[in-house]
């Protein structure tokens, strides 16, 4: 009688296939589900994050004396008004100038078409047509109020949850840490060093992040200023904002400049075009290798690849996570790898 070795790696590709299919056949149900617990998860997960990335700077604050309850109330504080004061000075101007946009428009084809004997009828009415979409929004907003309620309602309920859920585990990260810290010490040395160089890098990255936002917000302010923009606070705040997306956020402040910079004067614009240029390219190769390069070491090509895969596979999110989730790999890559050598030289 002959023994028959069982073919655990077959096995395996099998086991795999099985599930495969058995998760297509049930997408339905699992997408449903996911989809439902996703939409709960949300908010708390939003919240923890906000904590996340500003405990270091409570840390800081408490460290050199201040209290964590006065710590936490100046954060909570710095970010309502920075958001509270982007939606008070970006929101008219937007609705403003794209209204003033579409009518300078209007009349520079009217003068072109009047000029020159020039047929512009169509292009026109497609300007007059969107003028009148514009200047009817407030009452299609108005119109459509009831139908929106669901959707305002449920963002409010999320924002609140994830504002104060916020609060909450920020006054309470130092616990959260300990116990994991204390529990992954009790079963794994090697998986406590790993979450620990892994939190040491987004911690780096919170405090890249920050300074970036600081940089720009300066740099933008200040250059737009000097070049007579009248929107240079705006502007500045913008681009500090928009810095949530690597690499590219700059260039919709660039576009927003632009296109007030057409309604003030020629001149400006030209000024607005060459900031347009120059800008982008100082943060690009400038700024941001050299602050995400001394706290994460990510190389920018690195950066940028990741943010355009992120969009392509998951839209806005996907940009927004690119980069953190880029810097985990990453660090991840570098743990296991270094490990291995490790135990290749004590071998």
């Amino acid at each position: 009688m002959t023994n028959k070795k069982v073919n655990f790696k077959l096995v395996n590709i099998v086991l795999v296939a099985l599930l495969i299919l058995i998760l297509v056949f049930t997408s339905n149900f699992w997408i449903w589900w996911g989809t439902k617990l996703f939409g709960i998860l949300l908010p708390f997960v939003i919240a923890f994050a906000f904590a996340y990335v500003f405990y270091p700077f409570s840390k800081y604050m408490q460290d050199n004396g201040i209290p964590k309850f006065l710590a936490i109330t100046i954060i909570v504080l710095i970010v309502l008004g920075f958001i509270g004061l982007v939606i008070y000075l970006l929101v008219p101007l937007v609705y403003d100038q794209t209204v003033n946009l579409i009518s300078s428009a209007i009349k520079f084809i009217q003068e072109l078409s009047t000029k020159y004997h020039i047929d512009l009828h169509y292009i026109q009415n497609s300007f007059s047509n969107a003028n009148k979409i514009v200047l009817d929004l407030g009452k299609f907003i108005s119109d459509s109020a009831f139908s929106a309620i669901k959707v305002i309602t449920s963002i409010a309920t999320n924002t609140v949850i994830a504002f104060f859920g916020g609060i909450y585990f920020l006054s309470d990260m130092d616990n959260i840490r300990n116990g994991i810290k204390e529990f992954l010490s009790t079963k794994s040395k090697k998986t406590y060093n790993y979450v620990k160089s892994l939190d040491n890098e987004m911690k780096n990255y919170c405090i890249g992040f920050m300074k970036n936002i600081f940089i720009q917000l300066i740099e933008y302010t200040l250059v737009f200023y000097l070049i007579g923009h009248p929107y240079f606070l705006i502007l500045g705040i913008l681009a500090s904002f928009s810095t949530i997306i690597p690499y590219f956020g700059g260039i919709f402040t660039n576009i927003i400049a632009l296109i007030t910079a057409l309604l003030v004067s020629p001149k400006l614009f030209v000024l607005t075009l060459i900031v347009a240029i120059i800008l982008p390219n100082i943060d690009g190769y400038f700024w941001s290798p050299r602050i995400y390069g001394k706290t994460n070491g990510i190389h920018p090509i690195t950066t940028i690849f990741s943010v355009f895969a992120g969009g392509a596979l998951f839209g806005v999110i996907g940009i927004i996570i690119a980069l953190p989730l880029t810097i985990i790999l990453t660090q991840t890559y570098k743990f296991y790898i270094n490990d291995k050598k490790k135990k290749v030289k004590t071998a």
